[in-house]
């Protein structure tokens, strides 16, 4: 398929997957954030780096409101990594395509590309929810930072992480990521339990036994303890779908000394009031 001689990302899933209506949009995301900021356990302080989650608004919001009820004022570029649903990519390998803009209900966001971006990863920018989920949050700040978008969806091991995580670093530039200036968003929903997603390794007490899973790894990765979060992934056969982006920011997180910790932990059962043998859930981990 021949790429647009102008790139912009289109809000590809609005109106199905979050409102596409402004006033609506709007409002969804302005009472998150309210719930986030009255919940007095929450760290209300800036974040440089985040693992947040990707489903629908309906589910993700409350996921991805702690990161945007902290004071954003500082950032200036706000890096995306997500993993690839729909496009099927190498591993050990980062892809961004040359975007002129990036459109939401909510306004454009000017893109600020990669040097490595190519035209040909423009398809799989367009089409990947993951990307998408956090940008009308983004678009919804008084001064939205440029954005920059990227998929990386599978390491054949830890040192592919760290060798992708330091050629992003160099491409960023450390001085802006130490300061706060740049900071970036890791996209992943946690384990996809049940028939549907193919997972059913525990005959009985799923939620809790998953939910044990999910809370291991996400200390793991608060720690940036890549090669354990590598194996635990690899052993546990995890239908966590970002855990490539997510042990990308992790990595960086740790090496700049950041601390993390698990803001909120749920899933798709604490959401939906009908039983399902089917859920997701989802971890929401801040870096300052």
């Amino acid at each position: 398929m021949e790429e647009p001689t102008t790139m912009i990302r289109k809000a590809h899933f609005a109106g199905s997957w979050y409102p596409a209506d402004k006033q609506t949009l709007r409002a969804l995301i302005n009472e998150s954030i309210e719930v986030v900021l009255k919940n007095t356990t929450y760290q209300h302080c800036p974040y440089r780096f985040a693992v947040l989650p990707h489903a629908g608004l309906f589910y993700s919001k409350a996921g991805i409101a702690p990161f945007f009820a902290a004071d954003l004022s500082n950032v200036q570029r706000l890096v995306v990594l997500a993993p690839s649903h729909y496009a099927n990519l190498s591993q050990d390998a980062l892809v961004s395509a040359p975007l002129d803009g990036i459109e939401t209900p909510l306004g454009m966001l000017e893109s600020q590309n990669l040097s490595s971006a190519q035209a040909k990863y423009f398809s799989a920018i367009q089409s990947e929810h993951a990307l998408e989920m956090v940008l009308p949050y983004i678009a919804s700040l008084s001064r939205p930072p440029t954005v920059t978008l990227a998929l990386v969806s599978h390491f054949s091991q830890p040192q592919a992480v760290k060798t992708i995580a330091d050629a992003l670093v160099a491409e960023l530039g450390e001085q802006e990521i130490q300061a706060g200036r740049t900071a970036l968003i890791a996209s992943s929903d946690f384990t996809h339990y049940g028939p549907r997603f193919g997972y059913t390794p525990y005959q009985s007490g799923a939620p809790l036994k998953v939910r044990e899973d999910d809370l291991a790894l996400s200390h793991l990765l608060c720690e940036g303890r890549i090669e354990e979060a590598f194996a635990f992934c690899s052993s546990k056969r995890s239908t966590v779908c970002g855990y490539a982006p997510a042990m990308v920011v992790s990595y960086i997180a740790h090496h700049n000394q950041s601390r993390g910790w698990v803001a909120d932990y749920y899933t798709s059962l604490d959401i939906s009031s009908s039983p399902d043998a089917n859920f997701v859930a989802y971890s929401t981990i801040l870096w300052r």
